[in-house]
């Protein structure tokens, strides 16, 4: 696992992951301080956010988190999988629980957003920072607008499914009309 810092975000990227992309052929030349921003942005992109508006979701999450000051960003990217039936994220050889670095980061970031496939749809406990957390597979950098479901959820408050015309009427978007029950499984 790498970490790097992009602004007010922290993206914590699988070896294999980054791999990945710096092996990619249109990557190979760049260094790697100019594609970690880049890798940040597709985050964000996968949600269906495009880079214009990343300062209006987070002005969103700032809001609804009541959250003054310093806002963190913790972004989790891995491939994802089940094992013995628990959602975890490939980094190395064994497979790492995403609850147990949820529950790592819970008091450091006040959003995560997670980047692991979760084909099961376990629904980790959030219990601090608001959590973007897919709800199928995540995809893969170059297709990062295909048809990938999340949830938004709001601590002690429910979950929302997050879609592009969330995106498209924020600020206004009335947040408690689409509020949903949110019941963790993991």
């Amino acid at each position: 696992m790498k970490i790097f810092q992009s602004g007010i975000n922290t993206l914590h990227i699988a070896d294999s992951r980054l791999r990945e992309h710096t092996n990619l052929k249109s990557f190979r030349d760049i260094p790697l301080d100019r594609i970690i921003p880049y890798l940040v942005d597709s985050a964000y992109r996968r949600l269906g956010i495009k880079s214009e508006d990343i300062s209006k979701f987070l002005d969103f999450c700032k809001e609804t988190s009541k959250k003054n000051g310093g806002f963190k960003v913790g972004i989790l990217e891995a491939h994802g999988k089940y094992f013995f039936g628990k959602w975890c994220y490939q980094d190395g050889f064994v497979p790492k629980s995403v609850q147990k670095w949820i529950d790592e980061y819970d008091e450091v970031y006040d959003l995560l957003l997670l980047q692991v496939c979760n084909p099961k749809y376990a629904k980790p406990v959030i219990r601090k920072p608001i959590a973007v957390v897919p709800t199928n597979n995540v995809g893969h950098l170059l297709n990062s607008d295909i048809g990938i479901e999340h949830l938004v959820v709001i601590p002690n408050k429910g979950a929302l499914h997050f879609n592009s015309d969330m995106i498209n009427r924020l600020p206004q978007y009335n947040l408690l009309e689409y509020l949903q029950s949110y019941i963790p499984s993991a």
